[in-house]
């Protein structure tokens, strides 16, 4: 079981970090969606395990589309296109709200279940 008080904190330093980097044009190399922590975690553990949770495929599909998307927003700075870059950015903001929601969801079913055995 992955650490999800942990997992969210590395989620919002990453994202902070992202944003940091390309407004300082550095343009930072990025995991894909099954390389990252949370990543691993998903695809090596809880899609199976955890199935019986609608959170985790809701989180599967943001945490896909969150690295998209932030593909796309580093090709978008890379590109000088800054106008379609913020939007792509406030689009990542709100997939990373998202995220954390879903984690946030599931750890309180998965200990209220828990708690309940």
């Amino acid at each position: 079981m992955i650490d999800i008080s942990k997992a969210r904190l590395v989620h919002l330093r990453w994202l902070l970090q992202l944003e940091k980097r390309i407004r300082h044009e550095s343009a930072p190399t990025l995991e894909s969606c099954r390389t990252c922590e949370l990543g691993k975690w998903i695809y090596s553990e809880a899609l199976e395990k955890y199935s019986a949770y609608p959170e985790i495929s809701f989180l599967e599909k943001r945490h896909r589309h969150f690295h998209e998307t932030a593909d796309i927003l580093v090709k978008l700075f890379g590109d000088r296109n800054f106008v379609e870059a913020e939007v792509a950015l406030d689009e990542l903001k709100r997939d990373s709200q998202d995220l954390i929601f879903m984690l946030t969801m599931f750890e309180y079913r998965y200990t209220g279940f828990n708690e309940a055995s």
